[in-house]
């Protein structure tokens, strides 16, 4: 019975990880009984499906502190590496915000506890209604039942596969902050070019004065028609890191 209870208690465990980073039920704004009761559920349908066998309780605390912090992180660094691609889409909304002249603007998100500007916010929360829209907590759930199967609990966890695979994801995740920057920036850019233009043409006008007017435009009018796409990168980026794909 004890080594039954034992082996539920290490799939909670790296079900409580999943939980807190991963994107939805990661956020500050959901409270913490919702993501236990979740990861309790997620536990025991996993333990349930999978039909784990018991596991034997190690002979020293160290052990067992030890599988403990491991299956905590391995589901620590599932969700961070899905967050992180939809912390990408806000990051991408922040650099063009600054470039627009609009980062003066800039509170504190309760959502994410730190700074950010309303564009920054917009593309997340666009990213994430289009992730949960594509399934990602499906996913999120069935990566977990996977790893159940490929990473059995009490096992040896494989660190640096896993140190390789959240740094890899990193860098991954701050290319994707510049890929969805890129478009944003070139539009600004341009309308940067404008005002220059308008300042050689015409000496007598104030450009400072138009010139917030122009970025906003220039900026507004690309995140009109590129926001859509751009968060639906992030969502499918997001996905990718449960799925493997």
């Amino acid at each position: 019975m004890v080594p039954t209870l034992y082996g539920f208690a290490l799939v909670l465990f790296r079900a409580v990880g999943l939980c807190i980073t991963a994107p939805l039920l990661g956020l500050n704004s959901v409270p913490a009984t919702i993501r236990i009761a979740t990861a309790a559920s997620i536990a025991f349908a996993g333990a349930t499906a999978m039909n784990l066998p018991p596991v034997e309780l190690p002979g020293n605390f160290l052990g067992l502190a030890g599988q403990v912090f491991a299956q905590t992180m391995m589901g620590l660094a599932a969700g961070f590496a899905a967050r992180i691609c939809l912390d990408a889409a806000m990051a991408a909304g922040q650099v063009a915000s600054l470039s627009m002249g609009l980062g003066y603007g800039a509170l504190l998100d309760p959502v994410n506890g730190a700074e950010s500007t309303a564009i920054g916010q917009l593309v997340q929360l666009v990213a994430l209604g289009l992730a949960v829209s594509a399934g990602i907590h499906r996913e999120a759930i069935a990566w977990f039942c996977q790893s159940l199967e490929s990473a059995p609990v009490g096992e040896a966890i494989s660190w640096v596969g896993l140190c390789q695979g959240v740094v890899l994801q990193i860098i991954g995740s701050c290319a994707l902050t510049v890929r969805l920057a890129f478009p944003l920036l070139v539009a600004i850019t341009f309308g940067h070019g404008v005002m220059a233009l308008m300042g050689k043409a015409a000496p007598q006008v104030n450009v400072s004065s138009v010139g917030f007017s122009v970025t906003i435009i220039a900026g507004g009018g690309a995140l009109y028609v590129l926001v859509p796409d751009l968060a639906a990168v992030a969502a499918q980026s997001a996905i990718a890191a449960f799925t493997g794909a």
